[in-house]
C-alpha cells in the first residue's frame, strides 16, 4: 500500500539558515531571499513552508541568526505572494497575549484563504527573551507548557465562539469578541521533544515536528507521539520529521560539502546559544539533544543531529527508510543552499520515493 506524505521547507528567514558555519552558502536572513525560496518551493510542489521566529542571534563570527525578519509579518507577505502553498509562521506563547495572536492569525487566514498555520513555541532559551524583558524565571519547564496549553485554549475559543469569557490560571478575558473568525481552523504545530512537550504537541496541536535521523531514539519519539494520539483519540494527528539534507552528485561530493561546512563551524556562536539554554536552570535538564548539541553530542556541530548526507539517490533511500520506520506523515526539509540544493532534491530525490512506495507532490510533473 502506498504511503502519502506532505513535504515542507523550513525557510531561511534568518541569517545562515540552520547551518552554524562561516562556510554556509548565501543565506542573508532577508525577506527578499525568503520570498524567492517560498515561490520556488511552491513551483517545485512542496506542500508548505515554515518560518522560525528569532529575537536575538548567536554572538559568534558567522553571526548565526544575527539578521532576521519577523515571522508573522513575513507570513502575511508570503501568503499574498503565493497561490497554493501553505504558509506557517512561528509564535512564542510568552511574547504575545492570546487575544492578540488570535486576531493576527485570523487576519492571516483571511489573507491566505485558509492556508495559514502557527508553530507554537513555549520559549526556553533565556537569552532570547531577556532583551525583550519577557523572561519569567518563576516558570519551570513543565509550567511553560501549562502556560502554552491555556494560551492555546483561549485562542481556539476565540476562533470558534462568538463571545469568550475566560478565568484561568494565567489568562483572564471578559466578553471577548473576535470577528471575522477564521473560516477553517489554522493548523497548529509544535516541536516539543520532552515527555511533557510531546504530550502538549499531541493534545493541543495538529502536527508534531520531531528531529529526523536514523537513530533509534528519533524513531521511538515518533512512535511515542502516535501512541499518545491513539490514547487521546486523535486519529488525524500527524507526525513530521525535521531533516537536514546534505546532497551531492555522489556520496563523495555530499561528504565533501559536509566537510566544508564543518571546517567553518562557528563554535563561539554555538557556545553562546548553549549558554542561553543553560541559563534556564529550571528547564535545562529537560532539553532535547538538538538544543544541547553545542555541548558536544553529535559528530558534526555545524548541522543539527540526524542529518542525512549522500547522493540524490542515496538521500531518497535514507528518507524512505526514515518515513517507513518512524511511520511519518510528512517531512520538514533543511538544506544548506536554499536555491540550488532545493531545486536538485526536488527534481532528483523526492520523485524517487515512489520506488519505495511513498508518494509526495514534490517534483511531480517537473
Amino acid at each position: 500500500m502506498k504511503k502519502n506524505i506532505e513535504v515542507g521547507v523550513f525557510i531561511p528567514t534568518v541569517r545562515s539558515g540552520w547551518v552554524h558555519s562561516s562556510n554556509v552558502p548565501y543565506s542573508p536572513g532577508s525577506f527578499k531571499h525568503a520570498l524567492l525560496v517560498t515561490q520556488l518551493a511552491e513551483f517545485l510542489g512542496f506542500d508548505f513552508v515554515l518560518s522560525p521566529q528569532n529575537w536575538r542571534g548567536a554572538q559568534g563570527p558567522s553571526r548565526f541568526w544575527g539578521d532576521t525578519v519577523e515571522s508573522l509579518t513575513t507570513t502575511a507577505a508570503l501568503l499574498q505572494a503565493t497561490d497554493r502553498i501553505k504558509v506557517w509562521g512561528t509564535t512564542h506563547a510568552n511574547v504575545y497575549p492570546p487575544a492578540a495572536i488570535a486576531k493576527m492569525v485570523a487576519t492571516l487566514s483571511e489573507i491566505g484563504n485558509g492556508r495559514v498555520g502557527m508553530n507554537v513555541v513555549t520559549g526556553g532559551h533565556r537569552s532570547s527573551f531577556e532583551p525583550l524583558g519577557l523572561w519569567d524565571d518563576s516558570l519551570s519547564h513543565d509550567e511553560r507548557y501549562d502556560y502554552a496549553e491555556e494560551w492555546l485554549q483561549v485562542i481556539k475559543q476565540l476562533w470558534t465562539d462568538e463571545r469568550v469569557t475566560h478565568e484561568g490560571k494565567f489568562f483572564q478575558l471578559n466578553d471577548a469578541i473576535l470577528s471575522p473568525r477564521p473560516r477553517s481552523m489554522p493548523t497548529l504545530v509544535n516541536a516539543g521533544a520532552s515527555g511533557r512537550g510531546l504530550r502538549f504537541a499531541v493534545s493541543s496541536c495538529d502536527v508534531a515536528f520531531l528531529l529526523g535521523g536514523g537513530e533509534a531514539g528519533y524513531i521511538e519519539s515518533a512512535k511515542q507521539a502516535k501512541q499518545i494520539a491513539r490514547e487521546l483519540n486523535k486519529p488525524d494527528f500527524k507526525v513530521y520529521g525535521l531533516v537536514t539534507l546534505i546532497p551531492g552528485d555522489s556520496d563523495r561530493d555530499a561528504q565533501a560539502l559536509m566537510d566544508h561546512l564543518e571546517e567553518g563551524v562557528d563554535l563561539v556562536g554555538l557556545e553562546d546559544l548553549a549558554r542561553g539554554y543553560e541559563k534556564n536552570t529550571k528547564g535545562v535538564k529537560q532539553l532535547s539533544s538538538s538544543s544541547l548539541a553545542p555541548l558536544g553530542g553529535p559528530k558534526y556541530k555545524s548541522v543539527m543531529p540526524g542529518t542525512f548526507i549522500g547522493s540524490y539517490e542515496s538521500l531518497a533511500a535514507q528518507l524512505s527508510q526514515q518515513v517507513i520506520k518512524a511511520d511519518l506523515d510528512g517531512l520538514l526539509v533543511i538544506v544548506p543552499d536554499y536555491i540550488n540544493n532545493l531545486k536538485e532534491v526536488a527534481m532528483r530525490t523526492f520523485p524517487l520515493l515512489e520506488e519505495h512506495n511513498i508518494h509526495c507532490n514534490v517534483g511531480a510533473g517537473l
